[in-house]
């Protein structure tokens, strides 16, 4: 018979209903968490005089002795919170492991311990968009970053972009996602704890201490709202869809340019397969991976919405089968970032095929009018109708303005406006590189701006590494105090 069994209720549940209640599949992921919980309740405990010294060195040294060990709950536990009990009371038996759950509850011990997972997620999210960051800004900056590209709306031929530009865009928005989730972490890492099951306890327990031995920076003070309050998974999903619903736009784009049709980029061969009957095949599998997540982190986010909407405080059971979606969703986003900073790295552009295709699509048409604006004097709406009929003309010849005669051009043009322009204005005009160039506003695609926004940008990302370091060693920092004091207990016991 189970521990929390045997005075309300009578007998164990049955098998089925015990495997449906239970969160035995998911609980790995806060086992640790859990057993450090304990051990930062236990020193509270000893601290308030709840406990006995000698008790509190039994309890820390066999809840030290689980650390890195529980790794399955077996089906028939109802949860990692009894298992790490049972195995607890084994060690030093029921008499002083009975003691271990003074003062505390399942719920406010859950939400502790899914709120310490997490923000161990966040760093790991983090890690990946500065790699991945570090990935985009290394290739943005290397010779090739130079190239000039077609720019897309609608998936048309646009304007004259260059590769650095374009790579500076997804980088943009993927810094906004580290913005986001750095942004998160102050709500995440608030410490539920002493909440009990909701009311809190009437044991002196010191909240604040066991807050900041588990690297907490304050407490989640309302005991109801303690063990009620979900929103800060919420908050960090959102943010992870929003991130994953641009890492899968950026997948799409490559997907699209390493088709036959576009041939702009190789796909690496690690991040490929073949066909079983199409030897010729190079499919983009890692890519397509990274759209699929995409739409399984934005379900895990409707699904974690869905369970909260109409829960009543404080705690229940529904909460349970939110948390499987939440490091589904940290796992994916994880595992997809670590994926795309290997393959921006190892990318390969087809400079020849990019400029085939730059001279092909008239995508010079707007500087041309421009150019009519500014040395002609025409109002742009005429500017733009002289050079949309002379578009229209070379369309119809299978011929763009990059792949004319510039004296041609010019002549057409003289003849539609009655402005007659130097040649080499025309020249200019129709040069994919100074359209590019002549862009140099800020943020344009110009060469001095892509110079000035990657330099920019390696700064900022080294200021996001000391973000994330100082995370780390605080939480790092909790625990070796947290663990030297612990050492001092037991030792003590271990001498009487």
């Amino acid at each position: 018979m189970k521990i929390t069994r045997g005075g309300r209720l009578a007998g164990d549940l049955t098998g089925d209903v015990a495997r449906f209640t239970s969160s035995a599949e998911h609980d790995h992921y806060i086992a640790d968490d859990v057993i450090e919980i304990n051990m930062a309740h236990i020193l509270a405990l000893a601290s308030s005089k709840c406990i006995g010294k000698g008790e509190a060195a039994a309890l820390l040294s066999a809840l030290e002795s689980l650390l890195g060990k529980v790794k399955h709950v077996p089906p028939e536990m109802e949860d990692i919170h009894m298992v790490v009990e049972e195995e607890v009371t084994r060690l030093v038996g029921q008499e002083t492991g009975g003691k271990m759950h003074t003062g505390k509850s399942r719920n406010d011990q859950v939400a502790t311990a899914i709120r310490m997972r997490l923000r161990a997620f966040i760093i790991e999210i983090c890690d990946g968009l500065i790699s991945l960051q570090q990935s985009l800004l290394q290739r943005a900056a290397s010779p090739e970053g130079r190239t000039v590209v077609p720019g897309y709306t609608h998936l048309q031929h646009a304007q004259p972009v260059t590769i650095a530009h374009w790579l500076l865009a997804h980088h943009d928005s993927i810094r906004r996602s580290f913005d986001r989730l750095i942004g998160s972490y102050p709500r995440v890492n608030l410490c539920p704890m002493g909440a009990a099951a909701l009311a809190g306890t009437g044991f002196n327990i010191d909240r604040s201490k066991v807050a900041g031995y588990l690297g907490f920076e304050g407490l989640l003070e309302n005991t109801m709202d303690a063990v009620a309050s979900r929103d800060f998974a919420i908050e960090v999903v959102s943010s992870l869809a929003i991130l994953m619903v641009d890492l899968s736009r950026f997948a799409e784009e490559m997907i699209v340019w390493s088709s036959s049709e576009f041939g702009y980029i190789e796909i690496p061969d690690d991040h490929a397969s073949t066909s079983s009957i199409m030897p010729q095949k190079k499919n983009p599998v890692t890519l397509e991976i990274v759209r699929a997540k995409s739409g399984a982190v934005l379900g895990d986010l409707v699904s974690i919405v869905s369970i909260m909407k109409a829960l009543p405080l404080t705690y229940n059971l529904d909460m349970q089968e939110l948390t499987p979606h939440l490091w589904d969703a940290c796992e994916s986003t994880a595992l997809s970032l670590k994926v795309l900073a290997d393959f921006v790295s190892k990318v390969r552009f087809n400079e020849t095929r990019i400029n085939a295709s730059l001279h092909k699509g008239s995508s010079v048409a707007t500087e041309l009018a421009d150019v009519l604006v500014r040395e002609g004097g025409l109002p742009f709406r005429k500017a733009h109708h002289v050079v949309g009929s002379l578009v229209k003309a070379l369309s119809s010849e299978g011929l763009s303005l990059s792949e004319v005669d510039p004296e041609r051009l010019r002549a057409t043009i003289s003849a539609e406006s009655g402005i007659e322009l130097p040649k080499e204005s025309i020249e200019r005009a129709v040069s994919p590189v100074m359209n590019v160039n002549v862009r140099n506003v800020r943020g344009g695609p110009s060469y001095a701006e892509a110079q000035r926004m990657i330099g920019e940008r390696v700064r900022s990302l080294e200021e996001e590494v000391k973000a994330v370091a100082s995370i780390r060693q605080k939480i790092d920092k909790a625990r070796h105090e947290m663990m030297r004091e612990i050492a001092a207990i037991v030792h003590s016991g271990a001498s009487k």
